[in-house]
């Protein structure tokens, strides 16, 4: 048991072999987009051109206001015009015993 135990533990602690990168590394230009664009497609050719921009690729955008957080108590939703809030209440029965609750609470213009 202890020998499987200590020979799992190398094969996971063992470090990942990666192979050195020999030669240049090759970048892609907007001379070379446009020169891919112009080539002629023979027959059977499959060929791939496309825009590259960096600035706006991985930029996040804002978020609308649809997903602003709902004022009131516990978790609140918009529903339609108005909002729900749903929340949790413990009060105490007249027999002393607590009596816990679940609230939803809807509010709609009218």
């Amino acid at each position: 048991m202890i020998v499987i135990l200590s020979a799992l533990a190398q094969v996971v602690a063992a470090p990942p072999i990666v192979p050195p990168i020999s030669g240049p590394v090759a970048t892609v230009h907007r001379d070379a987009i446009s020169a891919c664009a112009a080539k002629p497609v023979e027959d059977g050719d499959v060929v791939v051109c496309g825009r590259i921009d960096h600035g706006e690729r991985y930029r996040l955008v804002p978020l609308t206001h649809r997903y602003d957080p709902v004022p009131g108590p516990g978790l609140g939703v918009k529903v339609g015009q108005g909002q729900a809030n749903a929340y949790v209440a413990t009060q105490q029965s007249p027999d002393g015993k607590p009596d816990k609750r679940i609230m939803v609470t809807l509010k709609l213009p009218f």
